[in-house]
C-alpha cells in the first residue's frame, strides 16, 4: 500500500489550457505560455505567464496558469498563495483553481487541507472529474482508502475516457483486496491505455490478479486461497453491495483448472483470454440476481456485452501488446486488425451509466 500511495502522489492532475476571458494582448502571451508548459518547459511559461500580468496584473487566466507552472516546478508555497487569492475574490473561479489549490496542499504533505479544498470546489463544480480524481489521490495519501476508492468510482462515472482514474480505482481495490472490481478497472485502463510505459507497467499487476490464490503444491494437487474481504464484499457483508465472492471462486477454479494436466495445452495469452472470458460469462449469469453496488451497476454490464459480442480476445490481445517479446501477441494484432478496430469502435462508443450506485 505504502508504494501504491507514492506512486499515486505522481498522479495528480493539471491541465493548462488558454481560456478566453483574458484582455487580446495578454491571451495571446499566455497561450504562447500554455504551449510551453504542454511542452514541458515550465520555467518558459512562467516567464510568459509573468509577461502577460505585468501587462494586466489581476488577470485570472495569467494567474491562474502561472499557479499550474509553480506547481509543475515544485514551488507549491507559491501557487497556494495565487490560488487563495484567487478563490477569495472569485468563489466561482474555474475548476482547475482548486485543482492547482488542492494538488499543491497536497504536495505540502497536507492531505487533509488539500481534501476539504476538492470538496469546496466540488460543490461549486459538482461535474468535475478532475477534482474527484485528485481527491482521491489526497484521500489514498492520507490512509482514507475506502473514501479514495469513493472518489475515483466518481470520477470514471463523470468521465469514463479517463484512464487515470481507472487505473487508480483499480490498484486501490486490489490493494483492498477487492480482487474482481479491481480487475475490472485494469482492464478498462488497458482497454483505454493498451501501450506506453504505465501500460507496460500495469499489465503484470492484471494478469497476477488472474491467477490470485491459486497455486500448484504438487504433481496433481492445486491449492486455492480466497480472501475473506473479496468473500465478504465491501461492507464486510456477503449480502453486501460489491460482493464477488461466487465470482472470485470460479475465477480461481478456471485458474486451477488451467494448471492441470488435463488442461488443453496454451499460451499464456490463451489461458488468460479464456479465463477473462470465463469470468464474464460468469459475471453474466450472476448479474440476473439484481446485485448491488458501483462495479456491478457500471463495469459489469461494459464486460459482460464485450464477452457476448465476441471481443474477449481482441481485448486480450491489445492489453498485452506491450509484450513486444511475445511473438504470438504481435502476430496475432497483425492478422487480425480488423477485429481490433471493431472492438476499439464499440468501446469508443459505449453507454456508460451516468449514475453510480
Amino acid at each position: 500500500m505504502k508504494a501504491l500511495i507514492a506512486w499515486l502522489l505522481t498522479c495528480s492532475v493539471g491541465v493548462a489550457g488558454a481560456q478566453t476571458s483574458s484582455p487580446a494582448p495578454a491571451r495571446d502571451v499566455v497561450a504562447e505560455g500554455v504551449k510551453l508548459y504542454d511542452q514541458g518547459k515550465y520555467d518558459e511559461a512562467v516567464a510568459k505567464y509573468q509577461q502577460a500580468l505585468a501587462a494586466a496584473p489581476k488577470d485570472e487566466v495569467a494567474l491562474s496558469e502561472l499557479a499550474l507552472a509553480y506547481n509543475a516546478l515544485g514551488r507549491n508555497a507559491e501557487a497556494v498563495d495565487i490560488c487563495q487569492k484567487l478563490l477569495k475574490a472569485n468563489p466561482d473561479s474555474d475548476a482547475m483553481v482548486y485543482v492547482t489549490l488542492g494538488n499543491s496542499l497536497d504536495a505540502l504533505k497536507k492531505p487533509k487541507e488539500a481534501t476539504r479544498v476538492y470538496e469546496q470546489g466540488l460543490k461549486r463544480h459538482p461535474n468535475s472529474y478532475e477534482l474527484y480524481f485528485n481527491e482521491g489521490v489526497a484521500q489514498a495519501t492520507s490512509g482514507q482508502a475506502p473514501a479514495s476508492i469513493g472518489s475515483f468510482q466518481q470520477a470514471v462515472a463523470i468521465n469514463p475516457q479517463h484512464a487515470s482514474s481507472h487505473m487508480s480505482l483499480g490498484l486501490m481495490q486490489l490493494a483492498s483486496q477487492a480482487r474482481v472490481p479491481g480487475i475490472l478497472a485494469l482492464a478498462r485502463f488497458l482497454v483505454l491505455e493498451p501501450r506506453g510505459p504505465r501500460a507496460t507497467q500495469r499489465l503484470p499487476q492484471l494478469d497476477r490478479a488472474m491467477t490470485l490464490g491459486v497455486k500448484q503444491t504438487g504433481e496433481k494437487a492445486t491449492t486455492i486461497t480466497l480472501s475473506s474481504a473479496a468473500l465478504s464484499g465491501a461492507n464486510g457483508k456477503s449480502n453486501g453491495p460489491d460482493n464477488f465472492g461466487p465470482a472470485e471462486l470460479m475465477l480461481s477454479l478456471s485458474a486451477a483448472t488451467a494448471l492441470t494436466k488435463e488442461a488443453k495445452p496454451t499460451t499464456d495469452i490463451e489461458r488468460f483470454a479464456a479465463q477473462f472470458s470465463s469470468l464474464c460469462e460468469t459475471l453474466g449469469s450472476l448479474s440476473d440476481k439484481q446485485q448491488a453496488g458501483f462495479t456491478w451497476n457500471y463495469y459489469v454490464p461494459y464486460f459482460v456485452e464485450m464477452q457476448k459480442k465476441g471481443f474477449v480476445p481482441a481485448f486480450a490481445y491489445l492489453a498485452h501488446s506491450t509484450q513486444t517479446e511475445v511473438p504470438e501477441v504481435q502476430q496475432w494484432l497483425t492478422a487480425h486488425p480488423t477485429e481490433v478496430q471493431v472492438f476499439q469502435e464499440w468501446s469508443k462508443n459505449y453507454a456508460w451509466p451516468k449514475a453510480i450506485h
